[in-house]
């Protein structure tokens, strides 16, 4: 049973993280990776630079996803949109590579830091990734925020129903509106490099009933992997 929740913001509280921990990146970046594994993308890569995620695409013929202040970096096959990839054709099998600047730099700074395990997480998977890390004792819970630097409400948001979720108060019922109400949701309804569904797909509470951890391989790349169920207890 969780009795500690500690709340971070940003790439640099998600580099002090210990112990079981949650980056949030609701606009857009795990709210893609969860469309991405939903539709049996195998494995999903995850990188911190752009360059990188160049040449872990090319190294395993994978396709490139994700964005670099929001644009998608020339070469990239999509952008950071869900949208993008629920349209996207066959996906199942593939290898996929996602760079974003908030939530892969944040969870990437987590795992690096030590912190174990460390989850993806988004409104479409908050249920799932609270319930991964019930039994454990202490949770780390970052909202990656704009940039991983400044503050973003949605995240914040997904955050509070985490942690509701976690002590057991969780009243999900008004976020789905409360998250597409925010500057942030008009923001990227107009911007010129989101499509124009990825708000309603990021607001859909519980979408999917996985949970997205981080795992490293034997070459120490990051890959997200769906996971059902409670996680290990052990702290």
């Amino acid at each position: 049973m969780v009795t500690v929740i500690e709340r971070g913001q940003g790439i640099a509280a998600a580099a002090e993280a210990t112990g079981a921990t949650i980056v949030i990146d609701t606009f857009r970046a795990f709210t893609t990776a969860a469309v991405l594994l939903d539709r049996g993308v195998d494995p999903l890569y995850l990188t911190a630079d752009v360059d990188i995620a160049r040449d872990i695409a090319r190294d395993e013929r994978a396709i490139l996803i994700g964005e670099d202040l929001g644009v998608r970096p020339e070469g990239f096959d999509l952008g950071n949109s869900p949208a993008e990839a629920l349209t996207a054709g066959d996906l199942a099998g593939r290898c996929a590579v996602q760079r974003s600047t908030a939530g892969t730099r944040s969870l990437i700074a987590a795992v690096r830091a030590g912190a174990a395990p460390v989850y993806a997480s988004s409104l479409v998977v908050a249920t799932a990734t609270a319930r991964a890390v019930a039994s454990r004792s202490r949770v780390t819970i970052i909202s990656a925020g704009l940039h991983g630097t400044e503050r973003a409400v949605e995240d914040d948001l997904t955050a509070d129903l985490i942690t509701d979720l976690l002590v057991g108060t969780a009243d999900p019922s008004g976020i789905a509106a409360a998250v597409a109400a925010t500057d942030r949701a008009e923001l990227l309804r107009r911007a010129p490099w989101s499509h124009p569904d990825d708000v309603a797909i990021a607001a859909d509470v519980d979408r999917y009933g996985f949970a997205m951890e981080a795992r490293l391989d034997d070459r120490g790349h990051i890959r997200l992997v769906a996971t059902f169920g409670v996680g290990d207890p052990t702290d």
